[in-house]
């Protein structure tokens, strides 16, 4: 393949350092390279690079070097908060489409490089540069697994604040809707399912007071309690809310008042919907099981009655419904219990779990 080398030709662009070197750095890549020189001057680090080529990266470094501003008339640039290493990773990638990482045995070294790299493409906006970053910072946090010790969670929850303190968390796409930045919703998860080691940690508690952001991003990646907070009492000091100790199901129940049998195959306790506010309750006659033994069943207190002729208080908005499916009858919850109660023929309301299916006669039949 023939590689177009014009931008060689060309007027050189110097990029400065304004923090200078502030971590251990291996000799640069491009210390007996043609294309590309730096050296340090009080403190600060300047790099050479190719005028063209660096305009050529990204729209946002076109503008940057082509304008009529200082900054294009003199070809320098001044950047804060990057660090050298970080800048050589860049440049080489410019030049070679690749760059190397510093050699460590840790995945939590390689994992803050990238991560840096990853933000710098960000700040000017080099998708290609970005790509390449959070495929191999992804994974190093893969061979990472779960921290193991406080020394770990520490040096994690330092990359996971950097890339929260200089990302935006949200990116506006056409149409101005919005989506979470990729990365920080990557290290989000991973914090998530983490979250039983890391938690504990100083650093963590720190950037949930001082990031809204990714307080948000962790709880929109967390699940919810598996059970209400007065199941706590059942059986004091033996029930793991992360074991298999714990049982939540809706298994066939031949016995329970919304049992019916559907067209689609489904045997077992249906969801029933409020005609006052048509919200669905999917959770009555979940079973709860601890250590194999039935210990609630979720709503029971909900409905009473019997299979053909049966009342259901609504969970939110607490009507009461009235049912009589041999009469294919629905009473008004504003009538129900008066002599007057108003008969309406009803569409169906209750709803299969497996199809969604919603009826009494032509849909489903009481289980014998």
């Amino acid at each position: 393949m023939t590689r177009n080398l014009a931008f060689l030709r060309g007027d050189v662009f110097k990029i400065i350092l304004k923090d200078g070197s502030s971590e251990p750095t291996n000799a640069s890549q491009f210390s007996n390279d043609p294309y590309s020189r730096h050296a340090e001057t009080k403190n600060k680090v300047e790099f050479l690079v190719h005028k063209k080529l660096l305009a050529s990266l990204s729209p946002e470094l076109e503008r940057h070097t082509n304008n009529e501003m200082k900054e294009g008339r003199e070809g320098v640039m001044e950047l804060s908060g990057v660090h050298e290493a970080t800048m050589e990773a860049f440049l080489e990638w410019a030049y070679y489409h690749d760059y190397t990482v510093p050699p460590s045995q840790s995945n939590l070294v390689s994992l803050m490089h990238n991560t840096k790299v990853y933000v710098l493409g960000d700040r000017f906006n080099v998708k290609k540069l970005q790509d390449l970053a959070f495929s191999r910072l992804t994974t190093a946090l893969h061979k990472l697994g779960k921290v193991a010790n406080a020394r770990d969670v520490s040096s994690l929850m330092e990359v996971v604040t950097f890339a929260f303190d200089n990302l935006p968390y949200t990116t506006v796409l056409s149409g101005d809707s919005a989506r979470s930045e990729t990365l920080l919703e990557h290290f989000a998860q991973y914090v998530a399912w983490a979250l039983d080691v890391i938690k504990k940690s100083k650093e963590f508690k720190e950037l949930l007071v001082h990031c809204p952001d990714f307080a948000t991003a962790v709880l929109n990646n967390s699940r919810c309690a598996v059970l209400p907070p007065w199941l706590r009492s059942v059986t004091p000091g033996t029930m793991d809310m992360g074991s298999d100790e714990i049982q939540i199901c809706s298994q066939p129940n031949t016995t329970h008042i919304l049992s019916r049998s559907c067209v689609c195959g489904y045997n077992g306790v249906m969801s029933i919907r409020c005609r006052s506010c048509n919200k669905v309750d999917h959770e009555i006659g979940t079973t709860v099981k601890i250590m194999d033994t039935e210990i609630w069943i979720i709503g029971n207190d909900r409905v009473s009655g019997t299979p053909t002729n049966y009342v259901y208080t609504c969970k939110w908005c607490k009507a009461k419904n009235g049912y009589d499916t041999a009469c294919h009858n629905f009473y008004d919850a504003r009538y129900f219990g008066g002599s007057s109660a108003s008969r309406i023929s009803h569409t169906g309301y209750l709803s299969c779990r497996s199809c969604n299916a919603e009826g009494y006669r032509k849909k489903m039949t009481t289980v014998a």
